[in-house]
């Protein structure tokens, strides 16, 4: 059963005026209809507070798993949606997954991606894939007001540091590399380790080789991809089949 937890409307309709310290950084006519996303109800609990408190948005609903925000999606009128890259959990794929389900229900509606994650090939689909706006959790209010702002109003936004890591993916070349560049001993370990959840110990016991080599194998795999965490790794497996590569 789904926990949305639908808000009552406010009556207010006076201007809005998102308050950046003592400038303003925008105006609009009304009230942004925001639902919310995140496995974390303390981070859902922050951004409702902040949202409210500087008189920009009402939360009209909240989700704490995929399933859940297409729930709300479906029955409650909004906005915009502000969802968190990965929440595990549920029968609704979450990731690049996520959104392309919440384009082929709402095509027009603006969303904003808040992550922890950075990668430049994800962050780049996602924009290909119309996400408006993406903003990293180490970011404050201040940068998911402006995003919100600007998805908003059609414009797109990205967090200073995922812009950086962006515009430096673009000069060097892309930071993901292909599958084809990995060994089969390669290609078997990340298999094993993304798909069927084993630790480094167990992919050496089922393949009978030492926990050392199968720990190269997985490193080896990660930098010819250009990933640099056990997270980037699984969300490129996520968004590659390598099932059958």
């Amino acid at each position: 059963m789904p926990v949305v937890r639908a808000t009552r409307r406010s009556s207010l309709r006076s201007i809005v005026v998102v308050r950046i310290g003592s400038g303003v950084q925008g105006i609009m006519n009304k009230l942004l209809r925001i639902i919310i996303a995140d496995d974390h109800a303390v981070v859902r609990y922050g951004i409702r507070t902040a949202l409210e408190a500087n008189g920009m948005a009402e939360i009209v609903g909240e989700a704490g798993t995929a399933d859940e925000l297409i729930a709300a999606v479906k029955t409650v009128p909004c906005d915009l949606i502000v969802t968190d890259y990965a929440m595990p959990g549920g029968r609704t794929q979450d990731g690049v997954a996520l959104i392309d389900r919440l384009k082929r229900i709402k095509p027009d509606m603006p969303i904003v991606v808040i992550t922890a994650l950075r990668n430049a090939a994800i962050h780049n689909k996602l924009m290909a894939k119309g996400v408006k706006a993406i903003v990293e959790k180490a970011g404050g209010v201040q940068e998911l007001s402006f995003a919100l702002l600007a998805a908003a109003q059609g414009r797109t936004y990205l967090s200073p540091g995922l812009e950086s890591l962006l515009a430096s993916a673009s000069i060097v070349g892309p930071r993901v590399g292909h599958v084809a560049e990995l060994t089969t001993a390669e290609l078997e370990v990340i298999r094993l380790f993304a798909y069927d959840g084993l630790t480094a110990t167990q992919i050496s016991q089922r393949l009978n080789r030492s926990p050392k080599t199968i720990s190269r194998h997985k490193i080896n795999a990660q930098r010819k991809l250009g990933l640099s965490t056990n997270q980037e790794l699984l969300e490129y497996c996520r968004n590659n089949d390598l099932s059958s590569a």
